[in-house]
């Protein structure tokens, strides 16, 4: 029996990669840099989690930290402005939530993301999805390690007060995947537009795939 469904990343709820690549692109411009990211570039970029790690590895590290900080929050204030225009979920999402309220499921939004952008998205999903819904919402301030650390993971499960088998997990990266593995909880791949994903380890095209074993 599964007590809990976690959902690992906002990239499992929405896809936003592409207006992310559009804000980044813009602050570049804003900021005088020639720099632009293609879908095929980002993509790859996508591999390593971290805003800020991207274009610090993108710069080959030669920019002042208060650059990259200006950039990155430039990025931020752009996306929250596109996100403002509202999104859709992904398929199966908001199917999957509404079986576990019905079988008293817990759900879990189990992110290393900012306040800032879960209240982003909470914004953008208002017509469709209630965060209200949600049982736990991680952010960034919960852990002292952000993903690809499994530490998110276990501090979800404490404060569930639950056990890795009685839990399943979503993740739209494989790397993020392995932060649930790590913990030995269940993890689908619910790859994102822009995942590249090299081993389909659990893949499911829609998390409707798994409601079955619930």
């Amino acid at each position: 029996m599964v007590d809990a469904l976690l959902f690992g990343s906002i990239g499992v709820i929405a896809e936003t990669s592409e207006i992310q690549r559009l804000a980044y692109n813009q602050s570049f411009d804003e900021h005088g840099f020639d720099w632009y990211w293609s879908i095929a570039n980002y993509c790859e970029l996508l591999k390593s989690p971290g805003g800020k790690k991207r274009i610090i590895d993108f710069a080959n590290a030669k920019l002042s930290d208060d650059i990259i900080d200006s950039i990155h929050e430039r990025k931020e204030r752009i996306f929250f402005e596109k996100l403002k225009a509202g999104l859709s979920p992904r398929e199966g999402i908001v199917e999957c939530i509404n079986v576990c309220r019905k079988k008293g499921i817990k759900i879990g939004l189990i992110t290393t993301t900012s306040q800032n952008n879960i209240d982003a998205l909470e914004q953008a999903l208002s017509n469709t999805i209630s965060f209200k819904h949600f049982d736990l919402i991680t952010t960034k301030a919960d852990v002292k390690k952000a993903k690809p650390s499994g530490e998110v993971y276990k501090f979800a499960l404490s404060q569930l007060q639950m056990r890795a088998n009685d839990v399943i997990a979503i993740e739209d990266t494989e790397v993020n995947q392995q932060a649930a593995l790590e913990n030995e909880i269940l993890c689908y791949l619910f790859a994102g537009e822009y995942a590249a994903t090299q081993h389909n380890f659990n893949a499911v095209k829609s998390p409707t795939a798994i409601l079955s074993l619930f």
